[in-house]
């Protein structure tokens, strides 16, 4: 008994330490932004910044919900959104560690918390990570319209690259479960089949289109932002630019050593546009990253008070 309470509290240091080394990581990629304070006097600017970090603060909290229903479509468990939102919250700031997979594995807390499978959890994950790509690329397609043709004869390499590192991963990692594991897959399959049930259907539906809508909002944030910081631009290269942003994300997200796309949405913007706006899509982009810091930073604290709140 004795050692479990101390394997409990060393695990509780621990992940207070990595929230702390996660911390240090966000001043870090703060002072490493070259942030000039005469670019960001303009009033398009601020207003540019305060919507960003307004919707996106909103997005990270409310975007728990899918990812919460994935996990309880999966374990059949009804996990309180108190449980998972402050969890959530907290492994959202751990993007910020070298590796840029910590975020991911951070969410499993809620399966220690919970006391219920980490395969469950992870498959929620795994489910969450897949929607959201599929769904951020599906809004850029739109966005881009003719556009993205010269994106893919540019990028389209690099997508096809880690598609097949992704295919080639996944057949090996079903190929060593289907050996190893196979009357402990056949237990999974058939609980996670639940899932498809007619009761549960509108469940997965809701979470499923989620991502559909989340990037629907972010596309229109995006294009406010642009319209207001790039409004030299045309409302069709506006909503190309946009959707050039959301694609850039994509990029980022497969190419290592590349965490959030540093450097990479810049440059797919620029492509997009040539050098009419130069100065003004890397000021943009700037903004977005800087919104995009303090929004996780700011959902992170509303995560640990609520999280407190709910426990006492």
């Amino acid at each position: 008994m004795r050692d479990r309470i101390n394997a409990k509290k060393l695990v509780k240091l621990a992940g207070h330490l990595v929230v702390i080394l996660a911390l240090a990581f966000v001043v870090k990629k703060m002072t490493d932004m070259d942030i000039k304070l005469s670019d960001m006097r303009s009033p398009r600017v601020i207003a540019a910044f305060a919507v960003s970090f307004t919707v996106q603060t909103a997005q990270i909290i409310i975007a728990c919900w899918s990812w919460l229903m994935l996990s309880r479509l999966l374990s059949g468990r009804k996990i309180p959104y108190s449980a998972a939102m402050p969890v959530f919250t907290r492994s959202n700031i751990y993007k910020y560690l070298p590796g840029n997979v910590f975020q991911y594995v951070g969410r499993n807390r809620l399966a220690a918390d919970m006391g219920i499978s980490h395969v469950d959890v992870a498959c929620a994950t795994v489910l969450d990570v897949f929607f959201c790509v599929f769904w951020t690329g599906t809004v850029s397609v739109l966005l881009l319209g003719s556009r993205l043709p010269e994106l893919m004869e540019k990028y389209g390499r690099n997508l096809l690259l880690a598609g097949a590192a992704g295919v080639l991963l996944l057949l090996a990692a079903f190929a060593v479960i289907r050996f190893k594991f196979r009357s402990r897959v056949k237990g999974y399959i058939s609980r996670y089949s639940r899932a498809f049930d007619k009761a549960e259907r509108p469940k997965l539906l809701f979470a499923v289109f989620y991502y559909f809508a989340h990037n629907i909002v972010s596309a229109g944030m995006y294009f406010t932002c642009m319209a207001l910081m790039v409004p030299q631009a045309g409302i069709r290269e506006q909503l190309a630019l946009t959707g050039a942003f959301l694609f850039a994300w994509i990029i980022g997200f497969v190419t290592p050593g590349a965490p959030g796309g540093i450097g990479i949405r810049e440059g797919v913007m620029l492509f997009v546009c040539g050098d009419r706006f130069a100065d003004r899509i890397v000021l943009f982009v700037l903004v977005m990253r800087i919104a995009s810091v303090f929004a996780d930073v700011a959902a992170f604290l509303i995560g640990r008070l609520y999280g407190r709140a709910k426990s006492r």
